[in-house]
């Protein structure tokens, strides 16, 4: 059977894939370059894999202890406080200066991505 938050989590795993190819690339971006709602600012490097950390670690706790459920806890762990905390970086006034924080979550993103992608297709492999 098939949870929907597994679903949600190969979703976001795409997504955070997508983002980071058009960052790499350097393709068109299908947003804005700051997009804000209202005065959040709403970054799909930050917003994106942060979503896909929380889910993931939502599954984690939901599967139990495994060695690919505590990789995948770990990387959305680390996902997950990259994505807070650079989100805050950019929600605190600030004075200028150059923003890396989207890499960096956007880079902890894909890994998480690419491993949550690899666990779906190696269990749907053996079952």
């Amino acid at each position: 059977m098939r949870s929907p938050l597994r679903a949600l989590q190969s979703l976001l795993a795409v997504l955070v894939l997508v983002i980071a190819a058009i960052t790499l690339f350097e393709l068109p971006q299908p947003y804005p370059t700051w997009p804000t709602l209202g005065p959040v600012p709403v970054d799909p490097e930050l917003i994106i894999p942060g979503m896909l950390a929380l889910v993931a670690l939502l599954e984690t706790f939901r599967v139990g202890i495994a060695v690919g459920s505590i990789v995948i806890g770990v990387l959305s762990a680390v996902t997950l406080w990259l994505a807070a905390t650079r989100w805050y970086t950019l929600y605190a006034p600030t004075r200028g200066g150059v923003f890396w924080g989207g890499l960096f979550t956007l880079v902890s993103g894909s890994t998480l991505a690419v491993a949550v992608l690899v666990r779906r297709a190696v269990r749907k492999r053996t079952s």
